[in-house]
């Protein structure tokens, strides 16, 4: 069967045309240079200016290996941990675009009844370009001496964060399945639709996903 995973990339468009270009210009090239470098029209450089169209990643590649770090700095979180034998802290600024954001909760119960829902776990995925991933893995943090959770009004402040090295797509893939189907197995729920839902995120950023069947429609 032939392997179209990079014709689809090649053919991806790139949402952040408009503001790659502007860098580029503001940088001192022209669009004729422009134009030269990514081996298209005039009125594709001019077209991609003002933004009535977006280019493909494989059209703006020479921009992207120039600039596209300044676009993805403009992305980041800061994460951080605190370590549990000397109570230092530790920071972490992961750039890129957040692809995945999910919380899974313990569900407390009082005779039978619902209580609350408490968030415990919680996985942030960042594309970090050139078809790179990197995961953050986050648990509760808790007081030391009582075990009761910490509460803040910054949400991104009562996690403890791991950050991952960087996997490649067909890598995340089967990463989160194992971390849904080992660390999520007290959140059955959770385990089972983890996977549908990384991989609807994931199409929903414009990536191609081997082994999800596709009907297009006829326009």
């Amino acid at each position: 069967m032939e392997d179209t995973t990079g014709s689809k990339k090649n053919k991806r468009k790139f949402k952040q045309t408009k503001q790659l270009v502007r860098l580029a210009l503001n940088d001192g090239w022209t669009q004729n240079e422009i134009k030269e470098a990514c081996r298209v029209q005039q009125s594709i450089v001019s077209g991609w200016k003002s933004g009535a169209t977006q280019g493909t990643e494989q059209q703006l590649k020479p921009l992207l290996e120039i600039y596209g770090h300044k676009l993805r700095r403009n992305s980041f979180r800061l994460y951080w941990n605190i370590d549990p034998e000397t109570n230092s802290k530790n920071f972490h600024k992961v750039e890129g675009k957040v692809i995945l954001n999910q919380a899974f909760y313990d569900a407390r119960r009082v005779k039978y009844k619902l209580e609350k829902k408490v968030p415990q776990h919680k996985l942030t995925i960042h594309h970090q370009g050139n078809n790179k991933f990197r995961v953050v893995y986050q648990n509760r943090l808790k007081f030391k001496h009582s075990n009761a959770e910490l509460e803040s009004t910054v949400e991104d402040a009562i996690w403890d964060a791991f950050v991952s090295e960087q996997y490649e797509l067909a890598e995340l893939l089967l990463i989160i399945d194992k971390y849904a189907e080992k660390t999520l197995a007290e959140y059955p729920s959770d385990a089972n639709t983890l996977p549908f839902i990384l991989r609807q995120a994931l199409l929903n950023h414009g990536f191609a996903i081997d082994g999800v069947v596709e009907y297009p429609a006829v326009w």
